[in-house]
């Protein structure tokens, strides 16, 4: 600007001007030796009642003293002041950043309750039985050709885990947090207890087996098919939606879990059964095999399915043929 109102010159003089004003005063005196003439045309200058008019250019020096020095003492007071003000917009900044950190922290945590971070776990065909403990130190032992997802940390009113093929379960108990299993076919829902699930997208029948405990089965739509008492097993058959709940041994349905399968006087049909649960498999049974005979020994399970039939093979007058790992083709070799 060229020229400064006479009301902020006043102002500044009373003491009543904001630091914007000063600064501005400050700057066009700063431009030449003629704005600084021109303030003597004012001819105001502080006196101890009011305000005095002088007409010497005397006191054109003087008056730029008195500005300058005012102006002095108003950078001191300046300097504090933006320090002041700095601290203060450090304690802003540091409130900022600790607001953010906690609303980061909040949208992680609420995050990570509704979507928590999924793992999944899968057992080949030719893989032994994989051990898996769970955030709340629930053990899950996987059979071969499984997978299982499930989170990593546990969050919210229920414990949720997801199932394909078979799997043995040793549920930490809390009753606050119901632990469940999901399948295509059905859920199983427990408080602590340890059974088995078989869940094969391929093969007909899904099974549950109780070791301990209380289970609650539930369809596709969480309503209440059954609830399974100690040494009992759950069987669905996946076609006609229909399911029995029968009593059964338990010891071959945990054995696998120590890569092992014993049997005294079990029929070859059994057997077979507990072969189709373990590899997840179909097998196909040609004319003439004799299903009834019973058998006594023991089988490796950490073999895969391949040497598995071999083996049965030199044991019993049957030739076996996997196809794509899935079916099995068992026929007499007589």
């Amino acid at each position: 600007m060229d020229h400064l109102d006479e009301k902020l010159i006043e102002r500044y003089l009373a003491g009543s001007c904001s630091e914007e004003e000063m600064e501005q005063i400050l700057e066009w005196l700063n431009v030449s030796e003629a704005n600084r003439r021109e303030w003597m045309a004012f001819r105001m200058l502080p006196a101890k009642e009011g305000f005095a008019r002088f007409s010497g250019e005397g006191h054109v020096s003087r008056s730029y003293r008195e500005v300058l020095s005012g102006y002095l003492s108003r950078r001191t007071l300046e300097k504090e002041i933006t320090r002041k003000v700095t601290l203060r917009l450090m304690r802003y900044a540091a409130s900022i950043l600790l607001l953010a950190g906690m609303s980061l922290g909040t949208y992680r945590y609420v995050s990570g309750r509704l979507h928590p971070e999924m793992l999944t776990v899968a057992v080949g065909w030719d893989e032994p039985v994989r051990q898996v403990t769970l955030d709340d130190s629930t053990r899950v032992w996987l059979s071969a050709n499984s997978r299982m997802e499930y989170p990593k940390r546990f969050a919210g009113k229920q414990r949720t885990v997801s199932l394909e093929g078979k799997a043995f379960f040793e549920v930490t108990r809390d009753a606050a947090h119901p632990f469940l299993v999901k399948t295509d076919a059905y859920t199983v829902e427990v408080l602590g207890t340890s059974f088995e699930v078989l869940a094969s997208g391929d093969g007909r029948i899904s099974e549950v087996v109780l070791v301990d405990g209380s289970v609650e089965i539930l369809d596709s739509r969480r309503a209440p098919l059954c609830v399974l008492q100690p040494g009992q097993q759950f069987a669905l058959d996946r076609r006609s939606r229909q399911f029995t709940v029968k009593e059964v041994g338990i010891a071959r349905y945990v054995d696998w879990r120590e890569g092992k399968f014993e049997f005294d006087g079990m029929t070859l049909a059994e057997i077979i059964r507990a072969l189709e649960r373990h590899y997840n498999v179909q097998l196909v049974i040609g004319e003439g095999v004799d299903l009834q005979q019973r058998l006594v020994g023991s089988l490796n399970l950490e073999r895969d399915v391949d040497e598995m039939m071999r083996i049965i093979g030199t044991v019993i007058p049957v030739k076996c043929t996997v196809q794509n790992k899935t079916v099995v083709y068992m026929d007499s070799s007589k």
